[in-house]
């Protein structure tokens, strides 16, 4: 006698499919996620639900969210379909986006492996690939994209920043431009463009960009990105009255519309509690370091971290591979909690048993595919500034660096970006002030903690004298000197930070004091430093 078919989905079930169809069709996101996820729970057969539910969360940016659902989806869909394709490359966008660098590569290189002929596939792999500063693999993916949709803004603005990345400058302003073309108010291109070289009378866009900021129908936040992006061709060009008004307008902002939970009685408990877990250099390690040395780069955005790491990555035994976020989320997953979202004070403490071995363990493979094989690798992520303990007790052989430059122009150069990632710290001068001193507090305590393990560098020193201090600095890392590390500019690979272009030019000292062209509007800055006994100069 046969077995009776399994049976289908509950009327239930089946109804919140087919809502979540529906909304998807008439590209109603929020409501096709919800009723997508409710129908996955009433039924966790429907591959068809986690599929809506992932993608939706995608569209929406909710790549963390997004992630499980593709993850299943994806695994109940025959490999090398189009539908799996479609499946995998978002979840190696959504993976690329939340940090998860290794799976994102594996999900990338398998979509890759199937050669699917899918414009929009291509699109996000190679997205994926460049965010993870794999422009060798991302780049071929997204120009034969936009060979066949070159009507696709978002693959332009892509492709715009993969070149911008790898300092061919003329051809991401090409694309930028075709981008701005086929849609006036997407703001990226905008935004992107401004901060591609230094703008003068004869060749700007401050027209543009103050025509698209003062529409009433650009969104405040859009506005600010605007705002940042005129500042920056005003101030090229000299106005700098003018620069200074739509900065602050910017900032404020950016500041009412912040999503990210900052204070600086908040960042002050969590310094205390680094330092309270991590009281003292941990005891010495016999470990036999297999695979790659990692240099960790730290210090404050805007302090010189990405010229030093293309100094550094012009050496033969030394490759850059970005700002990692691994050792952050490793951090975070080694914590007693359930909620492990963000790196809090609570958190810090429940990290107190963790098996730091293991976790350089799982460091060390989580980062070894992103690499080459090189002796050496840089990881630069300006978070890691919060976790020198950690690294000291997971990772004991690393080389550790921070760099320090003045105050002035390091908070200067904070305030004038609106960042990638939001530092809600840096949209007010006092913000500004409070985030600098808590900062250096948490800098002397690793600095008195390591002693000579910690690698300090000064700015200014370093662009005044590079070859003195690089030759330092290299044999504090064991490494010999090579003369390619005093011409970072010519080092290939992708830069993905704010001083993608700066980085593309010889190293020198002129932008040392640069906050002094708007002295008398920093004032407030100036004075809460030195009311705490900072010297401004």
């Amino acid at each position: 006698m046969s077995s009776p078919p399994a049976p289908g989905p509950g009327p239930n079930a089946a109804a919140s499919l087919a809502a979540a169809r529906g909304h998807a069709q008439a590209g109603q996101l929020e409501p096709a996620l919800e009723a997508a996820r409710e129908a996955a729970g009433l039924d966790p057969r429907l591959g068809e639900a986690f599929a809506i539910w992932g993608v939706a969360a995608a569209e929406l940016g909710r790549f963390g969210d997004a992630v499980e659902p593709l993850r299943i989806a994806a695994q109940r869909t025959p490999p090398g379909s189009i539908g799996w394709a479609n499946l995998t490359s978002q979840l190696a966008r959504c993976l690329s986006n939340t940090g998860f660098w290794a799976e994102a590569l594996e999900c990338a290189e398998a979509v890759e492996r199937a050669e699917i002929p899918d414009p929009l596939v291509r699109q996000r792999i190679g997205a994926a690939f460049a965010r993870m500063n794999r422009n060798d693999r991302g780049l071929p993916h997204l120009e034969w994209a936009r060979e066949r949709r070159p009507d696709w803004p978002d693959l332009l603005g892509e492709l715009g920043l993969a070149y911008m990345s790898e300092g061919r400058l003329d051809e991401a302003e090409v694309v930028f431009e075709q981008a701005i073309a086929l849609s006036p108010a997407m703001v990226q291109p905008h935004a992107t463009l401004a901060q591609l070289r230094r703008w003068t009378p004869e060749r700007n866009h401050v027209s543009r960009l103050a025509a698209l900021r003062a529409d009433p129908a650009t969104p405040p936040l859009d506005r600010g990105s605007l705002g940042f992006a005129l500042f920056k061709e005003l101030d090229d060009l000299g106005r700098t009255d003018e620069a200074w008004a739509v900065l602050e307008d910017a900032n404020a902002a950016c500041w009412a519309k912040s999503t990210v939970d900052w204070s600086a009685e908040g960042e002050e408990a969590l310094t205390d509690a680094l330092i309270e877990t991590f009281p003292a250099a941990p005891a010495a390690q016999d470990l036999a370091s297999e695979g790659p040395t990692p240099i960790f780069i730290l210090g404050l955005p805007r302090s010189g971290t990405t010229l030093l790491e293309r100094m550094l990555a012009a050496h033969s035994q030394v490759e850059a591979l970005g700002e990692l976020p691994t050792f952050p989320i490793l951090f975070r997953a080694a914590a007693a909690l359930a909620d492990r979202r963000a790196i809090t004070p609570e958190l810090v403490r429940a990290t107190a048993g963790a098996d730091w071995r293991d976790i350089g363990e799982l460091y060390a493979a989580a980062v070894r595919p992103l690499g080459q094989g090189t002796p050496f690798f840089i990881d630069k992520l300006p978070a890691n500034s919060l976790l020198v303990g950690a690294i000291r007790c997971a990772l004991p052989q690393a080389r550790i660096i921070l760099l320090r430059r003045a105050p002035m122009d390091s908070l200067f150069g904070a305030y004038k970006i609106r960042f990638a990632s939001w530092y809600g710290w840096s949209y007010r001068q006092e913000d500004l002030a409070a985030h600098y001193l808590t900062h250096e507090r948490l800098m002397a305590h690793w600095a008195e903690t390591l002693g000579d393990a910690l690698i300090e560098v000064s700015y200014e020193t370093l662009v005044a004298n590079p070859e003195a201090e690089i030759r330092r600095i290299l044999a504090a890392c064991g490494l010999a000197f090579e003369p390619a590390c005093l011409e970072p500019h010519k080092t290939p690979g992708a830069v993905r930070t704010a001083s993608i272009t700066q980085v593309r030019e010889p190293i020198s000292a002129a932008r040392v004091g640069g906050w002094r062209r708007y002295e008398a509007q920093l004032e407030p800055l100036r004075r809460a430093l030195a009311a705490a006994g900072v010297e401004v100069g």
